[in-house]
C-alpha cells in the first residue's frame, strides 16, 4: 500500500479548521489511513489500496471534513457543465481517453506537490505503473479547446517534453528522455503512438510517457486541463473523477468534456453519485450493533455519503463516484462502522459455528512427506510462479494453456506452474557440485486451466521426485514408486506412453484402479543437456488429490 505524505498546515487550510496531531491520530484510522511517521508538521501515512481518493491531502481533507461534521453528506462541486467536445481517434491498443477542466484554482508549491503525488501514486497502483491508466495535468492557458486524442507517427511528430529545452520526435523521446526510457515498452512495439493535441495541432501530451514542457502546471496556473488515457474504460472513469475533484478542492470549478468515440459518446468526469441498496438488518448481522435509521443516516453523512429510505429496513445509499471501493452493501456497512467507531462496539464471545480442524489433504500431504523422507529423499521447495521456458521448452514438450501474469515484473516469474518436475530438474542443475546420487522430492500445488470451474482454473496437489546419479536407471525410480505405494497398500499398473521429456520406451503412466494418477520415466538426454546435467535422471510426478481420493475409498 502506498505511503502518502502531507503537511499539517496544508490539511488545516483544506479542512478549514486547526487540527491537533493527537486528534488526527484518532481520525485517520477511521478512513483506513495508518500513520507511519510524524516529523514536525510533516505526516506520512499508509493509505489502503482500495481508497485511491485518499492519495493526497485534498482527498484526506474532504473525508476529514465529514468526520469532523464540518461538511457532511455528498461532496458538491461547482460545475460549468459541458465546456467542450473532443474527438477520440487514439490507437486501438490504448483506446480510452477521459478529459476534464478545472477553472479558477489557487495553487502554491505544496498544492502542486500534492497533485503530483496523487498522479504518481495512482500511476503506480490503480494505473498498474501506467500500463492500465496514465494521467496528465496541464496549464490550460495556451491550449485551444477542443483537444483531440490521436494516433501519431513517431518520427514525424515532434514536441518539447517536460524538463527538456529542445524539440524531439516521439521516437527520440523514448530514447533520450528519462521517462521515455522507463516507459518505452508501453508503446514502442506499435506503428503509431498516442498523442493529445489542441485545435491548433499543438502537442499537449504524449501519453502514457510524458507531458509537453509548454503546458507545465506552475503556481501561476489558474485553469487546469486533465487527461486520462487507459486500456480499461471503468478505471479511466474512476481516475478522471478522482483527479478532477481533487484539483477542484483547491477552489476550482469543474468543466466537463464530451468525448466522441468510434463506438459512442460519453461525458467526463462523472459527477453524479453511485447508488446501492442497503438492508438495515445486515448491520446487526455483520457487526452486532442495532441502529435506528436516523442514526445510520448521521453516520453515512459523516462518511460523505447520503441516503433515502425506500422501504422498511431498506435504504438507497448514494456515494461519490470517486469511491472505487464501494461494490457491495457490505462496503456501506464498513463505512457505517468506521464512523460509529470500532472501539464503541462491545465485544461478545460467540460459539463456533463449526468445529475447527486441519484439512484432510494437508494431513495426507504430511504423511506423504514422511514417507518420502523415510525413503531417503531430501525435500525441496520451489515457488508456484515460474516461466514457460522452464515448464516446456527446456523439458522438450509442447506448450499448454497456462495461467500467466499480464504485466510480469521479472522474466523468470511470469506464469503458474502446471507440473513440478521442471523445477526439480532446475534444482539438480544447480546442485551439480554436490555428491551423487541425489534424491529430491517436492510436494506442492500446480494450477491448470479448467473452463468448468468458476474461476476457470483448477489447483492440484502433486508429489514429484527425482533421482540423479551415474548408475541411475528407470529401475531406481520404479523401486521408489513401489516402496512408496506399498506404504499405502496400493497395487498399481504401468502403461507405456510417449512423452518428450523422457526416453522412448522408458516412460509410463501410473494407474490405480483404472485411474491415471501420474507418470514415471527416465529423463531424455536432450533434457539433460538443456539443464547441463551429465548424469542420468529418473523422475515421477503423482496427483496426490486423486491418490487421497482412492485411499479414502478403500479405508472408509
Amino acid at each position: 500500500m502506498p505511503i502518502i505524505e502531507v503537511t499539517l498546515w496544508d490539511l488545516e487550510r483544506l479542512v478549514r479548521k486547526e487540527l491537533d496531531i493527537s486528534y488526527l491520530e484518532d481520525l485517520l484510522p477511521r478512513i483506513k489511513c495508518e500513520i507511519e511517521d510524524i516529523q514536525d508538521e510533516n505526516i506520512s501515512f499508509e493509505a489502503t489500496h482500495d481508497r485511491p481518493d485518499l492519495y493526497s491531502a485534498e482527498g484526506v481533507a474532504r473525508a476529514l471534513r465529514g468526520l469532523m461534521e464540518i461538511e457532511e453528506g455528498l461532496p458538491h462541486y461547482r460545475s460549468r457543465g459541458v465546456v467542450s467536445r473532443s474527438l477520440n481517434e487514439g490507437p486501438e491498443y490504448r483506446p480510452y481517453v477521459m478529459l476534464a477542466t478545472v477553472y479558477g484554482v489557487s495553487l502554491d508549491d505544496e498544492a502542486i506537490r500534492q497533485l503530483m503525488q496523487l498522479q504518481e501514486k495512482l500511476h503506480l497502483t490503480y494505473g498498474r505503473n501506467r500500463r492500465k491508466v496514465s494521467i496528465g495535468l496541464y496549464d490550460l492557458k495556451g491550449i485551444n479547446l477542443p483537444v483531440k486524442y490521436v494516433a501519431a507517427d513517431p518520427d514525424e511528430t515532434r514536441m518539447v517534453p517536460l524538463d527538456m529545452e529542445s524539440e524531439m520526435s516521439l521516437r527520440e523521446v523514448l530514447e533520450k528522455h528519462p521517462k521515455g526510457r522507463e516507459y518505452a515498452h508501453l508503446v514502442s512495439g506499435y506503428p503509431k503512438y498516442p498523442l493529445i493535441i489542441d485545435s491548433n495541432s499543438k502537442v499537449v501530451s504524449f501519453p502514457p510517457i510524458v507531458n509537453s514542457e509548454e503546458f507545465r502546471v506552475t503556481e501561476q496556473s489558474r485553469d487546469i486541463l486533465i487527461d486520462v488515457t487507459a486500456t480499461d474504460l471503468n478505471a479511466a472513469e474512476k481516475v478522471i473523477t478522482i483527479v478532477a475533484t481533487a484539483v477542484a478542492e483547491r477552489g476550482g470549478e469543474i468543466g466537463q468534456i464530451e468525448i466522441v468515440n468510434p463506438w459512442g459518446t460519453y461525458v467526463s468526469p462523472r459527477l453524479d453519485p453511485g447508488e446501492i441498496d442497503l438492508d438495515v438488518p445486515l448491520i446487526k448481522r455483520l457487526v452486532g450493533i442495532e441502529l435506528k435509521v436516523e442514526d445510520i443516516g448521521k453516520l453515512l453523512r459523516r462518511m460523505r455519503l447520503d441516503f433515502k429510505e425506500i422501504a422498511d429496513n431498506r435504504l438507497k445509499v448514494y456515494y461519490p463516484f470517486y469511491r472505487t471501493d464501494i461494490l457491495h452493501q457490505v462496503d456501506i456497512v464498513e463505512d457505517i462502522v468506521m464512523a460509529y467507531g470500532y472501539e464503541n462496539i462491545e465485544p461478545e464471545v460467540l460459539p463456533p459455528f463449526h468445529p475447527g480442524g486441519e484439512d484432510g489433504l494437508e494431513i495426507f500431504t504430511r504423511s506423504i512427506r514422511e514417507s518420502m523422507v523415510g525413503l531417503g529423499f531430501l525435500e525441496v521447495n520451489n515457488y508456484m510462479m515460474t516461466n514457460k521456458a522452464l515448464l516446456y521448452k527446456l523439458m522438450c514438450v509442447e506448450e499448454k494453456p497456462t495461467v500467466e501474469v499480464e504485466n510480469p515484473r521479472h522474466e523468470a516469474y511470469h506464469c503458474l506452474r502446471t507440473w513440478i518436475l521442471p523445477q526439480l530438474m532446475q534444482v539438480l542443475s544447480r546442485s551439480k557440485h554436490a555428491d551423487y546420487p541425489q534424491k529430491i522430492f517436492e510436494v506442492g500445488d500446480v494450477v491448470l486451466l479448467d473452463e468448468k470451474q468458476e474461476n476457470r482454473v483448477r489447483e492440484e496437489r502433486h508429489l514429484a521426485y527425482a533421482i540423479a546419479g551415474r548408475n541411475v536407471t528407470l529401475t531406481n525410480g520404479l523401486a521408489t514408486l513401489k516402496a512408496f505405494l506399498n506404504d499405502y497398500n496400493f497395487s498399481y499398473n504401468l502403461k507405456p506412453m510417449v512423452h518428450g521429456s523422457f526416453i522412448p520406451g522408458r516412460v509410463a503412466e501410473i494407474y490405480i484402479s483404472s485411474r491415471r494418477i501420474g507418470l514415471i520415466g527416465e529423463i531424455h538426454p536432450r533434457v539433460l543437456e538443456n539443464f547441463e546435467l551429465k548424469v542420468p535422471v529418473t523422475a515421477a510426478e503423482i496427483n496426490l488429490g486423486l491418490l487421497r481420493e482412492l485411499y479414502l475409498k478403500v479405508h472408509t
